[in-house]
């Protein structure tokens, strides 16, 4: 079993549950970050564009966010951003507030 953390994403109006994965990578100010279990505690500018999250599993979800921020502290990683739509699921619905 792979190290997890708790990524929760934060939008203005739609709750989202948290959840586990084992990484996430995302467009940062400075450049592609990735994220993984005891990830030292971070706060840093998140660009428009698409961010991977890997599950238990191994599975990857690509989704496209907004910009915003996020915050890593705690083995939880935070996303602060506006839109936040799931690229790879024709099951899933758009989230966007």
């Amino acid at each position: 079993m792979a190290n997890t953390f708790q990524l929760a994403i934060v939008l203005p109006e739609t709750p989202m549950p948290p959840r586990n994965v084992v990484a996430i990578d995302v467009p940062a100010a400075e450049g592609r970050l990735t994220i993984m279990a005891h990830h030292q505690p971070l706060l840093a500018a998140l660009l428009t564009g698409p961010m991977t999250i890997t599950d238990n599993s191994g599975e990857r979800e690509t989704w496209h966010i907004s910009a915003g921020a996020l915050q890593v502290e705690n083995n939880i990683a935070t996303l602060l951003v506006r839109e936040a739509n799931i690229a790879n699921s024709s099951e899933s619905p758009n989230i966007k507030t």
